[in-house]
């Protein structure tokens, strides 16, 4: 067995990783260090014996195991392995199917994608995906109300013009045309009109 000496103690490593190590008091961190390497080749050595024996342990259960135990099992495991499988199938196909119904209205598949993943387990995901259809289409009535049409997606979020008078007045003349075609009513609210 190896020895480190320190200053007051002789720690037993079990194993040679550095022979001749002596440290001197002078380096106390030398001392910590040699501590911890061997404190670290005990905790590998009895997690190494600890795995051998779980490995023995094993294969010694196997061997007392007639052949119809070892069957069943092997049975079993390969029934838990099909549930799993099957569960992420159905997973795939629910989502796959409320992502599409989501669609018609979500019009974007990576946000309709993730409504389908977090409604996935609900109690009705069915009644979830109608209920969000009839917010949306609520929604929809409200603002088409509101504004005689509805704007799309982004569009309408802030209430007043989304340009200044003067950044109106600072634009040319085909720019003003662009924006009085796309935009007619805050046009009209800018020239007062």
């Amino acid at each position: 067995m190896a020895e480190v000496e320190t200053n007051t103690e002789t720690i037993e490593t079990g194993t040679v990783t550095d022979t001749n190590t002596e440290v001197t008091p002078e380096s106390e961190e030398n001392a910590e260090l040699a501590k911890s390497r061997a404190e670290m080749v005990k905790l590998k050595a009895a997690l190494d014996k600890a795995t051998k024996e779980a490995a023995e342990s094993k294969r010694a259960l196997r061997a007392k195991q007639t052949a119809e135990e070892a069957a069943a099992e092997a049975e079993k495991e390969r029934q838990a392995t099909i549930e799993q499988e099957l569960a992420e199938l159905r997973k795939e196909r629910d989502v796959g199917i409320a992502t599409k119904r989501l669609m018609s209205f979500v019009q974007d598949e990576k946000m309709a994608t993730g409504i389908a993943e977090a409604l996935y387990g609900a109690a009705d995901i069915d009644l979830a995906v109608d209920t969000l259809n009839k917010v949306w289409q609520a929604r929809e009535k409200a603002l088409k109300l509101e504004y005689g049409r509805v704007p799309p997606p982004g569009v309408g979020a802030t209430d007043g013009p989304t340009i200044t008078k003067e950044q109106l007045d600072a634009m040319g003349l085909m720019e003003r045309f662009d924006f009085a075609n796309k935009h007619p009513d805050e046009y009209n609210k800018l020239m007062g009109r």
